[in-house]
């Protein structure tokens, strides 16, 4: 299995090659082939299938790492749910929204309570917005998607050519 170090490596080398492809393999104009080039970085580096253990990509996120705990208990390493090809990449950005909603919700009601006045309307503008630049967030999505895949075929390349350590 290939190292944190060498994953994000391997991300950056093949970050112009998306670019190339979507660009002119795919003929995207330069603001979706962008699109998709930085949703591959922020799939390898921030929503990687390694957010299941405590890895690179789970301390990247700081003080917000502990958002990714449960996850954690739910997805088992390498795990269909984390490694998994078609939806695991979905799955994480699905679990990612719905944490920050939640997070969002429950700070209102923190506030609320103390007597300061909140509004779930940047939820519902958030929800707006998205409905604005549906094929922008596509796109990114198909980047993150591209992300998790250089991840995973990362690691089943390193562990097909790795030799096994001999049981004793």
């Amino acid at each position: 299995m290939a190292s944190g170090k060498t994953h994000d490596w391997v991300t950056v080398a093949l970050l112009p090659s998306v670019w190339l492809m979507a660009h002119w393999g795919f003929n995207l104009p330069l603001h979706q082939s962008l699109l998709i080039t930085v949703g591959t970085w922020i799939g390898g580096f921030y929503l990687s299938p390694d957010l299941d253990t405590p890895s690179r990509p789970f301390y990247r996120w700081g003080v917000l790492r502990w958002i990714w705990i449960p996850y954690q208990w739910a997805a088992r390493h390498r795990s269909p749910l984390s490694h998994g090809l078609l939806w695991a990449s979905w799955l994480r950005l699905f679990y990612l929204t719905g944490m920050l909603a939640l997070v969002y919700m429950g700070l209102c009601r923190l506030l609320a309570a103390v007597g300061v006045r909140t509004s779930l309307l940047p939820l519902l503008s958030a929800q707006r917005f998205l409905s604005a630049h549906q094929s922008d967030f596509l796109l990114l999505g198909v980047g993150l998607w591209i992300g998790a895949l250089i991840h995973i075929a990362l690691d089943a390349l390193t562990s097909a050519f790795v030799p096994k350590k001999r049981r004793r």
